[in-house]
């Protein structure tokens, strides 16, 4: 059957993810369409990258009311990781109204594991016994060796690379290009870019090479 999604969130990130599932669609047959998407800053009836605006977030248990509809939430901040999550379960959606949107162009290993709402962009790769949470956005080039486990409401921009058996909990924030060295683990962390993560960390932010604890 083919999916009717709802985009939550148009500006940044959420423009990238609306474009990539558009370019499935058209270049390489993802069996979707765009219904609409959902953003606080323009105007209902409008058109944002293409797509008519169904109304704000605060429109979101209306258009729920129609059953047809899955969800992807594209709203971030790279600052407010909890906070965006704790965004997502105050519109009250039931979980498995949102969907899981893999790019055509992306590998996922058979024994890959998900939850829902997670996006996975183009060229990323996701090796052998990953686990992933819920309402992870994966960017493109992202790489993720095997056994690498990520919790909830993390982002990973893009090309960062991610070693084995590495623990990412929840709400964290992985910067371009960064890397995580095999069996680190992280939680509530933000990363700056160009990061190289030898040790763990825990509700902080980090930055350099290797990565320490900014002040």
């Amino acid at each position: 059957m083919q999916k009717r999604l709802v985009v939550i969130g148009t500006e940044g990130t959420a423009r990238n993810i609306i474009e990539q599932i558009s370019g499935a669609i058209k270049n390489h047959g993802y069996k979707a369409e765009i219904a609409g998407v959902v953003i606080d800053i323009y105007a209902a009836g409008t058109k944002v990258a293409g797509y008519p605006v169904l109304g704000g977030t605060g429109d979101l248990k209306k258009i729920a009311a129609d059953k047809t509809l899955s969800f992807i939430f594209a709203l971030f901040k790279p600052e407010k990781m909890k906070e965006r999550y704790d965004l997502i379960l105050s519109f009250d959606i039931p979980r498995e109204r949102f969907a899981n949107f893999i790019h055509p162009l992306a590998y996922v290993a058979e024994s890959v594991k998900s939850g829902l709402g997670n996006v996975i962009m183009s060229h990323s790769s996701l090796q052998s016994d990953v686990l992933i949470g819920d309402f992870n956005i994966i960017s493109t080039g992202v790489t993720i060796e095997h056994e690498t486990r990520l919790g909830n409401g993390n982002l990973l921009a893009a090309n960062a690379c991610i070693g084995s058996k590495v623990i990412i909990g929840n709400h964290c924030f992985i910067g371009l290009n960064s890397s995580l060295r095999e069996n680190v683990q992280l939680d509530e962390v933000f990363v700056g870019m160009h990061s190289l993560v030898l040790k763990d960390f825990r509700r902080c932010t980090v930055y350099g090479v290797p990565a320490d604890v900014i002040k």
